[in-house]
């Protein structure tokens, strides 16, 4: 290969050394650990630290505070009895969690050969979640809207079972329509954040009549029946009055004869 060949492939090469070493050093650098925590549950915030690393100082920050330090208390009121510093691998683990509680935290450490990366942890503290099924409307039997509620308005996620059967349904509301005869169906809503998860049930049925008619037919079956007997009571009344003004008229020509 001459020595403009070689340059021609060094130099086209060159771009696809370039993209491959980014992407090993984009690969080999982690991204900031994010931990849920439950209100009123303990959470553990990792340092991201090896043993080798052996550092000297550790400082754990929350916001503008510095809330745990490796060589004394600290003592921040919102964090107050609530702080536990490992001071093996100098986790930080946070007790009784508040909603508050959330945000960034930093573990900053030196070590003898000088100040070590910053590692930040994001913490996300969650209610436990809570659900309940009611219905609408109240009175009907074989349709119904399900509506599954719970405590938390945000990252809440919904599945639905009847019985055992999972359905496709990932919304808080369900519709539902039985058949004649189908009784006590469950019907179960799961409802779920990052940390946990809920369920409620309800039971739907759809009554027949004690014939096997159901009663919507039962209803139009009845409907029909008073709406024929008015028409006949209407019809009767009107045959009365004519023959009643025939009998009249009747008479008065007798009358009229003699």
């Amino acid at each position: 290969m001459s020595g403009l060949s070689r340059a021609l492939c060094s130099n086209s090469m060159r771009p696809i050394f370039i993209a491959l070493s980014g992407l090993l050093v984009a690969s080999s650098v982690s991204a900031d650990p994010v931990v849920n925590g439950i209100v009123g549950e303990s959470v553990v915030l990792p340092a991201g630290l090896s043993p080798q690393e052996n550092p000297s100082e550790v400082e754990w920050g929350w916001g503008e505070k510095t809330i745990a330090l490796s060589d004394e208390n600290v003592s921040v009121e919102q964090f107050r009895d609530r702080l536990h510093l490992n001071r093996r691998d100098w986790s930080l683990t946070i007790n009784l969690l508040r909603a508050e509680d959330s945000g960034e935290y930093k573990r900053i450490a030196r070590a003898a050969s000088g100040q070590l990366p910053t590692h930040t942890v994001t913490l996300r503290v969650y209610e436990k979640i809570e659900s309940e099924v009611t219905r609408k409307p109240l009175n009907e039997t074989c349709h119904a809207t399900l509506l599954c509620t719970t405590n938390q308005r945000e990252h809440v996620s919904y599945r639905w079972k009847r019985g055992d059967q999972d359905l496709p349904e990932h919304a808080g509301t369900l519709e539902v329509s039985l058949s004649p005869g189908e009784i006590n169906v469950i019907f179960t809503c799961i409802a779920s954040n990052p940390v946990s998860e809920a369920a409620a049930s309800i039971r739907e049925s759809c009554a027949e009549s004690s014939g096997g008619v159901s009663f919507c037919v039962l209803r139009m079956v009845l409907l029909s029946l008073g709406l024929v007997l008015m028409i006949s009571a209407v019809i009767g009344v009107h045959v009365r009055d004519c023959a009643h003004t025939k009998r009249n008229v009747r008479r008065h020509r007798a009358a009229c004869e003699t």
